[in-house]
């Protein structure tokens, strides 16, 4: 990590790019937490490119401190630097059976995680496809279903993980469908981060993940875990309307010094997600310039809770 061409202004201390230089080139400790530097290297980059000034490492409270103190036209913000790993698979990832991806047929707009027996041949296969159809077509989001031969031999299992966005259902299977296990994961992080906020500053967690496929698990738990609310107008098109539960991060306003959460995929193969908090319950305000300037950095949207 040579300084970038926006910090010809020496934004970056030289024992500071040193130490991150050191620590990408000559890796010393676990694989986890080299690839937690390589994180905080690609966000100091974009930071600087974006014309900050950014300290590494400045303390907090408490004996802790954050990753990066950042500055920019009056705009301070102190940030959090959280990777989360790919969760270990518990499942192959194997080509999906042709019996199987008939499911992505079925007009309903949900995302479903199956996993099937490696041993079950074809007709296993199909009773196991007409088993999901139903469950598809009837069951909310969050319920489950274990199929089992005559002989109890089990062929596979699935749970409807969430609303999507196209008209069809979405399978996930391998590593992908291991994503949906890793929310207590992601909320461990968060909680984390908040310990080493700055009191009555501006603080934001930015989680990085090695792919995009971190993104909706950062978001659940944030947010909460998707539900079906019947007590809401469904939008048309849908049976029912979805809504969260409140076993979110920001849920019940608690953790309320935390107004900013941000997301980023360390490959680039999706565009990042910045949530801001509402104020309502927390009675700390969100910082709009301090918003916008995250915003800027990682050419992210605005999202707001």
């Amino acid at each position: 990590m040579t300084p970038p061409s926006a910090d010809l202004g020496g934004r970056v201390a030289g024992r500071q790019i040193r130490r991150l230089v050191e620590a990408l080139e000559q890796p010393r400790a676990r694989e986890d937490l080299f690839l937690s530097t390589v994180a905080e290297a690609v966000l100091a980059r974009r930071l600087l490119e974006s014309g900050c000034t950014i300290d590494i490492e400045r303390p907090t409270a408490g004996g802790r401190h954050a990753d990066f103190f950042v500055t920019r036209g009056g705009v301070d913000l102190w940030v959090h630097v959280k990777r989360i790993g790919a969760p270990p698979s518990t499942e192959p990832d194997r080509p999906l059976p042709a019996e199987l991806a008939a499911l992505t047929a079925i007009h309903r707009p949900i995302a479903v995680a199956v996993r099937w027996s490696p041993t079950a041949d074809a007709a296993g296969l199909v009773a196991l496809r007409d088993a999901l159809e139903q469950f598809a077509l009837q069951a909310s989001v969050g319920d489950e279903i274990v199929v089992r031969a005559d002989d109890g031999t089990w062929l596979g299992a699935a749970r409807i993980a969430a609303p999507s966005l196209g008209g069809n259902v979405v399978l996930r299977t391998g590593a992908d469908a291991g994503w949906e296990a890793a929310v207590p994961r992601v909320q461990r992080l968060l909680r984390k981060g908040y310990s080493q906020f700055m009191p009555g500053a501006t603080n934001v967690i930015c989680m990085a993940s090695d792919t995009a496929a971190a993104c909706e698990t950062v978001e659940n738990a944030l947010l909460g875990t998707v539900i079906e609310r019947w007590d809401r107008f469904p939008p048309r098109g849908h049976r029912v309307a979805h809504g969260r539960a409140e076993d979110g991060f920001w849920s019940r306003g608690q953790y309320e010094m935390s107004t900013l959460v941000a997301w980023f995929p360390i490959d680039a193969s999706a565009t990042p997600r910045v949530w801001e908090r509402s104020p309502f319950g927390t009675g700390h305000a969100p910082d709009p310039a301090a918003a916008a300037l995250l915003r800027e950095v990682l050419q992210a949207a605005r999202e707001t809770w």
